[in-house]
C-alpha cells in the first residue's frame, strides 16, 4: 500500500531494500470474524499495520499504526506468522518481511461494521467472517489456513516468491 525506497539497479531492474513490516490479525471475541483492510470495492483483503520504525518492536508498530490510521486501540498478542514476500511487479523488486500478530480490539464497540482510513479515502477496515475471507485474495497468501486453525499458540513461516 505504500511507497518503498529503490536504492540500486541490477541488470536494469530496480532493487529494493528488504522492508520490515508488522500487521495484526484482529479477531472478535467469538473468533468468527476478522478485521481486514481493503479497498472500496473489496477486491482484496489484507491485515492492518505498516512499517516498523527504528527502535520499536513489531507489537508497538501494530498498535501505533492502528491508532494513526483508524483511531483504534488494540491488544497485541503472540506472533501468528512470519511472511517473507519476495516479488517483482512492473519491473520493481520488493522484499517484505512481515511479522503478523494475533490482536484484539481493546473495546469491541470501537468498530461495528467498517471504518475508513484517516489518510486514504479509498481504504477501509471491515469485519469479515472467516468464510468470507476465502472469497477474495487475502494477503499474505497462506494466511487463511493459519486463521482457520484458530490456534493462537502456533507460529508459521510463509514465503511467497512471485513475478506479476
Amino acid at each position: 500500500m505504500g511507497e518503498h525506497p529503490i536504492d540500486a539497479k541490477k541488470e536494469g531492474v530496480p532493487m529494493a531494500k528488504p522492508l520490515l513490516r508488522a500487521e495484526g490479525i484482529i479477531y472478535d471475541k467469538d473468533f468468527t470474524r476478522i478485521l481486514v483492510q481493503c479497498d472500496k470495492e473489496e477486491s482484496f483483503f489484507r491485515f492492518p499495520g505498516g512499517g516498523v520504525e527504528f527502535g520499536e518492536t513489531a507489537c508497538e508498530a501494530i498498535a501505533r499504526e492502528l491508532i494513526e490510521e483508524f483511531d483504534l486501540t488494540v491488544w497485541v498478542g503472540p506472533l501468528a506468522l512470519v511472511n517473507e514476500s519476495i516479488v517483482e511487479y512492473d519491473g520493481i523488486q520488493r522484499h517484505d518481511c512481515t511479522l503478523i500478530h494475533w490482536c484484539r480490539l481493546r473495546d469491541d464497540g470501537d468498530i461495528l461494521e467498517w471504518k475508513r482510513h484517516k489518510e486514504h479515502d479509498g481504504i477501509k477496515l471491515i469485519w469479515k467472517t472467516i468464510g468470507e475471507l476465502g472469497t477474495k485474495p487475502l494477503y499474505p497468501e497462506g494466511a487463511l489456513e493459519v486463521i482457520e486453525k484458530k490456534n493462537t499458540n502456533e507460529q508459521r513461516h510463509l514465503v511467497v516468491r512471485k513475478t506479476y
